[in-house]
């Protein structure tokens, strides 16, 4: 009997997704056939994880982190994310819309598939299969918050009904007719189906929680759980997601440098919930290439992209951990010169599987127990309990900051020291302009290290920069070729583009 395997719609085909919507990848699998035993489940149910690889790496963490307020383009700019850096990105400018439907498509043969073919399994084999829907939607839901985080206004339960969400697809049904694709449905039915998916999700994936886990577990559903809860200002929600994840010490902080650059070269820590499995051949994205480049020197970095003096001036640069985990000084080999000038080292490549100069690649760390601290903080100051929000942010930064002391702040101190908190702690993990949209607030400069050696030192669209948080490109276009492809979205276009 034929059998399609899951590789067929696997990560090698992300860039080739298809313009049509939830076209990708119809027209490779003969459905039928494709998913009969718990094995050929188990094969679909692997092509997440693969997924995951590549959408939490690369261009999707760095992309959204270039148009923000951390980085200078230097001044032998390759032009590389240049329309994100310069804020003049347009719907012609591509994005990132096109993986997480592929992924989405997945997620819904998996679970089309499962239901209908439950009741045909043994007792043993349906606890299995009940676990892999779990993860389907759990993946499913990931894939449409990333979506909204990026293509839609920020939450907001007032204007929600109104506000246009993205195009909700759950049904696995191929069709080459454009006047069956789906319109953007409002942000409220986005999160709606979020929500509903999370809590399936909970239902049916029941595995206790392991540090460095690299398959989904109940804590990872908890954890995703607290983030979409912030997202949408519900913050008790996600208060009574993430509280028993810190409070039972599962996931504890690293306290020692060597623990913090192990995390992020070595991809081991007790503080992640859950980070996708690499292996040497199977691999996501360089997430540091642009940030690091060695190529042509041994000895000297060759990076596009420098952290602002503002960012660096954020930490302790003596006791912060985090500081020489995320950043290195060294001589950079520009054109105009080799200044020392210090760069981010976050992801420097893990050694198990990469070699040599040019291979930055390292497993993402997708939910870890640092974000949670971050939320609690944040979720606690919303709702006017101050004392709960100073606990959680003087907690994470003991774990920190060698010497650290307990301070105390209230009011809009208090909230913004969680914001800073947020913005050193997550640096360069494709948060900060998500933040700054959920915020409410706007872009005011990248403030260089070195002006000499920065693309377009003083330039409006680079180290002057500003933006308001009203600016329409906070929120992403919707791909040309989407729009022209799906006559249901003719209209919805994200205002501006």
């Amino acid at each position: 009997m034929k059998k399609i395997l899951y590789t067929l719609i696997g990560i090698t085909g992300l860039s080739l997704a298809s313009c049509d919507m939830d076209k990708y990848p119809y027209d490779k699998i003969p459905t039928d056939e494709a998913l009969q035993t718990v094995s050929d489940f188990k094969n679909f149910r692997n092509g997440f994880y693969e997924y995951t690889q590549v959408l939490f790496t690369g261009d999707y963490v760095i992309q959204p982190e270039v148009q923000a307020d951390g980085l200078n383009a230097v001044i032998d700019f390759t032009n590389t994310y240049g329309a994100w850096y310069r804020w003049q990105h347009t719907a012609e400018s591509g994005g990132q819309w096109s993986g997480f439907y592929a992924l989405i498509s997945n997620c819904n043969l998996v679970l089309e598939k499962g239901v209908s073919l439950m009741h045909t399994f043994s007792d043993a084999d349906q606890i299995t299969l009940k676990h892999y829907l779990g993860e389907a939607y759990f993946m499913r839901a990931l894939a449409y918050e990333e979506l909204a985080i990026r293509f839609c206004k920020p939450y907001n339960a007032s204007t929600a009904a109104n506000d246009l969400g993205v195009a909700l697809v759950t049904k696995y049904a191929p069709s080459s007719q454009s006047s069956t694709y789906p319109a953007r449905s409002s942000l409220a039915k986005t999160y709606e189906l979020i929500t509903a998916d999370l809590d399936s999700a909970a239902k049916y994936i029941t595995t206790p929680g392991t540090q460095n886990s690299g398959y989904l577990t109940e804590d990872a559903v908890a954890a995703l759980k607290a983030r979409v809860a912030l997202q949408m200002k519900d913050y008790t929600a996600a208060i009574n997601a993430a509280k028993p994840l810190v409070d039972g010490d599962k996931y504890p902080l690293v306290t020692t440098a060597v623990a913090m650059r192990d995390m992020w070269t070595n991809d081991k820590s007790t503080e992640v919930i859950f980070q996708p499995i690499f292996i040497s051949g199977q691999l996501g994205s360089a997430t540091g290439t642009v940030l690091i480049d060695k190529s042509g020197s041994n000895t000297k970095v060759n990076p596009d992209f420098l952290p602002t003096k503002t960012v660096l001036d954020l930490y302790d640069q003596t006791n912060d951990l985090r500081f020489a985990a995320y950043f290195k000084k060294g001589s950079m080999n520009f054109s105009s010169g080799s200044p020392q000038l210090y760069y981010c080292s976050k992801y420097p490549g893990n050694p198990l599987y990469c070699t040599g100069n040019t291979q930055f690649i390292n497993a993402p760390k997708i939910l870890r127990i640092a974000e949670m601290y971050l939320i609690l903080a944040e979720a606690y100051k919303e709702s006017n309990d101050e004392t709960n929000a100073l606990s959680y942010l003087n907690a994470l930064r003991s774990k920190r900051i060698a010497g650290y002391t307990d301070q105390t702040y209230s009011g809009t101190a208090l909230t913004n020291e969680i914001r800073k908190e947020r913005q050193r702690e997550l640096y360069m993990e494709g948060y900060r302009l998500w933040d700054l949209k959920r915020y409410g607030i706007g872009l005011s400069g990248r403030t260089p290290q070195d002006g000499t050696y920065v693309y377009q030192n003083g330039g409006a669209n680079s180290t002057e920069i500003s933006k308001e948080a009203s600016d329409f490109r906070f929120v992403w276009p919707i791909p040309t070729h989407e729009i022209n492809a799906n006559p249901q979205m003719k209209d919805q276009q994200n205002e501006g583009y």
